[in-house]
């Protein structure tokens, strides 16, 4: 072939790859702002792949629950003013954060235990030290929620997830010859589902989307003590 024909490759110059790369990162910035986090992760996957998330819990204590072999106790109230609209909330919601622990091998204490105790002690716990002690478990994680909603405000017919707590952790430890449980990680509740616009209530009932929206306040609350990906972040 004629070297005059010839075509010879070259790299791009570094300049260009880095306008490249920040183009890219705007363009994943922009889909985030136009149309939620979901295009963001999926872009943000495509450029650094979907890296694993220490939870919370490990990064404030050092302690993972995952390879720990000790008991974890989970404990949900809930304000009077939520059980008339919701009675079964704090029993529901035990299940469904112990449930996505145990699928992550974190050692649970049954959540039907827990509940007998609770109703053999009129519903009151004033001291954590005392389950611990009880069920022999190292760690005890109260949820404490303060408001919790799943009806749009001022609408009839419009339905949105929202709801306000305390997350805290616990771990039992020795004094000389007693026991007491002493706080280690605490994080404020806050969700709020969908974050855009709400649900018609012709499109899904009021069940299945309460039902729904437990599920993902569940899930976030359970990622506060397990490692997982960051495309399965719940905000």
């Amino acid at each position: 072939m004629d070297d005059g024909l010839r075509i010879k490759y070259q790299s791009p110059p570094l300049r260009f790859v880095r306008r490249l790369t920040a183009a890219a990162l705007l363009l994943g910035g922009i889909a985030m702002l136009q149309s939620g986090c979901s295009l963001g992760v999926m872009a943000g996957k495509m450029l650094f792949g979907d890296p694993t998330i220490t939870c919370a819990f490990t990064t404030q204590t050092g302690v993972n629950l995952k390879k720990v072999d000790e008991k974890v106790i989970v404990v949900c109230t809930t304000p009077d003013s939520i059980a008339n609209d919701y009675p079964s909330l704090n029993i529901d919601m035990l299940e469904g954060i112990s449930r996505r622990l145990k699928r992550e091998d974190i050692y649970i204490v049954n959540p039907n235990d827990v509940a007998r105790w609770f109703d053999d002690n009129f519903g009151l716990v004033d001291d954590p030290t005392m389950l611990a002690l009880e069920f022999k478990a190292k760690y005890v994680i109260t949820v404490d929620v303060e408001t919790f909603s799943y009806r749009e405000e001022n609408s009839a017919n419009l339905l949105r997830g929202r709801s306000n707590g305390m997350i805290r952790a616990y771990e039992l430890r020795e004094f000389g010859e007693t026991e007491q449980a002493v706080e280690v990680f605490h994080r404020e509740l806050v969700s709020k589902f969908p974050d855009n616009y709400p649900v018609q209530s012709d499109r899904v009932s009021e069940k299945t989307f309460r039902k729904q929206y437990l599920d993902r306040v569940s899930e976030q609350i359970a990622q506060q003590f397990y490692n997982h990906k960051a495309s399965e972040i719940i905000y």
